[in-house]
């Protein structure tokens, strides 16, 4: 019987086509009044320095918790030196409080996420997302759209230090959360996740278009889930 629900953030909960925007204007509104250079600077240097940190993501060299820390670190420096301002001494501690501030306030949900996520919780469901993304991100993109408190834990790969890709990391969570394979499941947008999630046992969703093949079953929409379980 399913109790839990683990959830794939961006593609799933969050639309990503709507968070560069935000995130560009943020960025600026943040960072401007602390370090200096003009708000409207900081943007392109965001767009700049994030192309840059996903390109390292590629070949980590690292855990988890150690490559969010420092690719955010070189994430900031990157930017300063894009804006023509110094970077701080304590970029590792100012590029964390500025990720989770701006994040706190990019709302940008998938359509019905809020709606389906109370009705899941007010159904008995524990939620949780499993995203490759860090938890202080996902955390802050959920509470901008008001939905965190409906979360028992947003697992990102920093809190199970383990990267998702592979069945380790479901394996992970599950431990983690002190839950059963067999009473959980998964909804997620790229079928490699799901194959790595039904090797652990979990029971998959794929969040899809009607229509597109998959080996998982394919919801068009949350709301579909609500009806499924």
């Amino acid at each position: 019987m399913t109790k839990c629900i683990f959830f794939d953030a961006a593609g799933v909960l969050l639309d990503t086509s709507a968070m560069q925007t935000q995130w560009q204007r943020l960025i600026g509104e943040f960072l401007a009044p602390r370090l200096g250079g003009a708000p409207s600077a900081w943007g392109p240097a965001n767009a700049y320095a994030v192309e840059r940190m996903w390109a390292r993501y590629r070949d980590p060299r690292g855990t988890p918790r150690e490559t969010h820390e420092r690719l955010r670190r070189l994430w900031l420096r990157e930017m300063c030196e894009k804006v023509g301002v110094p970077s701080p001494r304590d970029a590792g501690a100012l590029a964390e409080e500025t990720y989770g501030w701006v994040a706190a306030r990019v709302a940008a949900p998938m359509p019905g996420v809020a709606g389906a996520m109370r009705s899941l919780k007010a159904r008995g469901f524990r939620l949780f997302t499993s995203t490759a993304q860090a938890s202080l991100e996902i955390g802050g993109y959920l509470k901008a759209i008001e939905v965190r408190e409906l979360f028992d834990e947003t697992y990102g790969t920093d809190i199970i230090d383990r990267w998702k890709t592979n069945a380790a990391f479901y394996r992970r969570i599950l431990e983690h959360a002190g839950v059963r394979a067999e009473d959980a499941v998964t909804v997620d947008d790229q079928e490699r996740c799901l194959d790595w999630a039904k090797r652990a046992g979990l029971r998959t969703f794929r969040f899809a278009p009607r229509g597109t093949p998959s080996s998982h079953d394919v919801i068009g929409a949350l709301s579909e889930l609500v009806e499924r379980l």
